[in-house]
């Protein structure tokens, strides 16, 4: 279970980075849209749910939750709520160089209708030392990300799903720093 939950953390660590699994490198124009909407999102206050669904832990999907606001990054994994500073411009350029060492593909695969707005479906298969992964991101009409789906394959099989919201984003009530 502390695998899992270290899982957890860096799955909510890459999501607050807006950083789908290595997702594109920043010359490969298939990719662009999907660089250019985790850009726009780093500066934006963002709600993102989390849930993790692991072969090693079949039917017990984790759940976790990220607030982004400002400088402040509000993590929760279960009950409880962490602050952490936040820094765009680091997490733009962080993403930005992760995404150069990615070996990858991208396809722009259709328009979709997500809570009654058109989003921009985008596929992104990575291949890595943990194995390949499959994401699929959808990116509405405004360039944010609106849903990101992340199939990992090999030895740490699991499936993580984020839903991005970004109207009347607000700090959690209670968090510890």
């Amino acid at each position: 279970m502390t695998n899992i939950r270290h899982g957890l953390s860096s799955l909510i660590l890459a999501a607050a980075l807006a950083l789908p699994a290595g997702i594109a490198r920043a010359d490969d124009a298939a990719c662009q849209p999907v660089l250019d909407a985790v850009i726009k999102q780093a500066g934006v206050p963002v709600r993102q749910v989390i849930t993790i669904e692991s072969a090693a832990a079949p039917g017990k999907p984790l759940r976790g939750e990220i607030i982004r606001l400002g400088d402040t990054l509000y993590m929760r994994a279960g009950s409880e709520w962490i602050a952490k500073p936040y820094d765009a411009l680091k997490a733009v350029g962080d993403s930005t160089q992760a995404l150069q060492k990615s070996a990858h593909t991208c396809t722009r695969v259709r328009v979709e209708t997500l809570d009654g707005k058109e989003a921009t479906l985008y596929r992104v298969q990575t291949s890595g030392a943990q194995g390949p992964t499959v994401s699929e991101i959808w990116i509405g009409g405004d360039g944010l990300p609106v849903r990101q789906q992340t199939d990992v394959q090999g030895a740490d099989k699991a499936q993580h799903k984020v839903r991005f919201e970004y109207a009347n984003v607000t700090a959690p009530a209670n968090f510890r720093r």
